[in-house]
């Protein structure tokens, strides 16, 4: 096309937490119990830890609020390595939060709770900085396309990862829905920069191809829900209002980039000289189109006219002047459009992940001073076998010292020796040694005691402190 027509995105709302939590109390006892310290001396690092919490449940809609609901989620998976705070184990706190579509607060003394929660919260700030961004140039297309790419990467963690509620916000089925909604609206992204970048005719056409086939999934998640899963379906969860009108949008955009591939295929027709299949792609393109317009009507959306009224000039175009031309000029027989090649869809997006260990995301480890007492017990077996093996070489050494003294002594060789560390015999005792005619045996034997007793300071020196 001679421009981009840009349709709006669906986004997810913000989890709310209505309930400050108040890590203090319990986790100072913890630590008071289990490790044997001065709980007050972790106030810093407990107060930290609240702000961080309080932070992240109001965070900015900006790349700001994600780096932060990204850190504390990280300092959540660094706390359980202190404290267990899952299954009601003893240093578990109580978290709240709202469920989205019913509007119940939830109070749940599990740390899993919380991280499940504030992973969904990432997926739908990402999804809604997908969807602010206006894509009206190459470099917006390319940040939407990561947000909603890295919107699917935490819905789908979120999915595979923590227990979803049967009939919450957070259920199976809504998830893979989402899932499959931001997997496809990142896709329309590439296909918006492939259109801008005039690709060629069959690559486009696939990318829009795929963008249809992700959100064919989402309607089928809707409809009939998982099979393999009982978690209540999205109907009952989100209410009919927002399932119809998700729903009836969906099906707009399926009619809608459907016309799309197959106006690209009609062009891809033409350029090898396929009157007759050019005809039956615009056919077909002009009658998806065509729905999409009916769709349209029911939604409550401002911004579809101009995009819609710009691609129908475009097909209508297209379709008009390939059928005036075969008429007139090419005769060319137009085929059934379920004689035409099968389209596939190419994807082009996936999730995108965030590693909780980078320094980068997760910044300091908050409670980076409180070593559990595992460890410290550890390290101190450990300095006990480093302190035997060394006072066994010790030993061993001083035993083959004397040993060494005791021959030099009965040779009267001892004084006024000096001794390299290269394991070889000094000179001044080779020629002592020839000058009494000692036998080149005790000489041998010499070298040998030598040696060990070398080998041996120089393992001394490199035992580990």
């Amino acid at each position: 096309m001679e421009a981009v027509p840009r349709l709006p995105m669906i986004s997810c709302d913000i989890k709310i937490s209505p309930q400050n939590t108040e890590f203090a109390p319990i986790l100072k006892k913890y630590i008071r119990d289990h490790y044997h310290e001065d709980p007050e001396s972790y106030s810093k690092e407990i107060k930290e830890l609240e702000t961080l919490r309080q932070n992240a449940i109001k965070a900015p809609m900006d790349f700001t609020g994600c780096s932060i609901l990204k850190r504390y989620y990280s300092q959540l998976h660094k706390l359980q390595s202190r404290f267990p705070m899952t299954d009601d184990g003893p240093a578990c706190v109580p978290f709240m939060w709202t469920d989205i579509y019913s509007g119940v607060a939830y109070n749940i003394t599990d740390i899993e709770y919380e991280e499940a929660c504030i992973l969904y919260n990432i997926g739908a700030l990402h999804s809604k900085l997908g969807t602010m961004d206006n894509r009206c140039n190459a470099e917006g297309m390319k940040i939407a396309c990561t947000h909603f790419q890295c919107a699917a990467w935490a819905f789908q963690h979120l999915r595979d990862t923590y227990p979803q509620p049967k009939g919450s916000d957070m259920s199976h089925d809504l998830l893979t829905f989402f899932i499959n909604i931001m997997l496809a609206q990142a896709q329309e992204c590439i296909l918006e920069k492939s259109m801008l970048d005039n690709r060629k005719s069959s690559i486009t056409a696939k990318i829009a191809a795929q963008v249809v086939d992700y959100y064919k999934c989402a309607l089928g998640i809707m409809v009939s829900g998982s099979p393999s899963t009982d978690t209540g379906s999205i109907l009952d969860i989100v209410g009919s209002k927002i399932f119809k009108g998700w729903k009836k949008f969906i099906e707009f955009k399926m009619s809608y980039y459907t016309s799309i591939s197959h106006l690209y295929m009609g062009n891809q027709a033409e350029e090898n000289e396929k009157w007759g299949e050019r005809v039956a792609w615009f056919q077909s393109a002009f009658d998806q189109l065509s729905e999409a317009f009916k769709i349209s009507k029911g939604l409550d959306q401002d911004d579809l006219n101009e995009p819609l009224t710009f691609t129908m000039d475009v097909i209508g175009g297209k379709h008009s002047s390939s059928k005036k031309e075969n008429e007139f000029v090419y005769h060319d027989k137009v085929p059934a459009l379920s004689s035409l090649p099968e389209l596939k869809g190419a994807s082009l997006v996936k999730g995108i992940p965030f590693s909780i260990t980078d320094p980068d995301v997760s910044g300091p480890d908050i409670f980076a001073r409180l070593v559990p007492m595992e460890a410290h017990e550890t390290s101190s077996l450990y300095s006990e076998e480093k302190a035997k093996i060394l006072r066994s070489v010790v030993a061993k050494i001083e035993g083959k010292n004397e040993e060494l003294m005791a021959y030099l002594s009965s040779l009267q060789l001892e004084s006024g020796l000096s001794f390299d560390d290269d394991e070889k015999i000094p000179q001044e005792l080779l020629e002592k040694c020839a000058a009494i005619s000692v036998r080149p045996t005790l000489i041998s034997d010499l070298e040998d005691i030598m040696k060990v007793s070398t080998r041996n300071i120089v393992l001394q020196a490199n035992m580990p402190s």
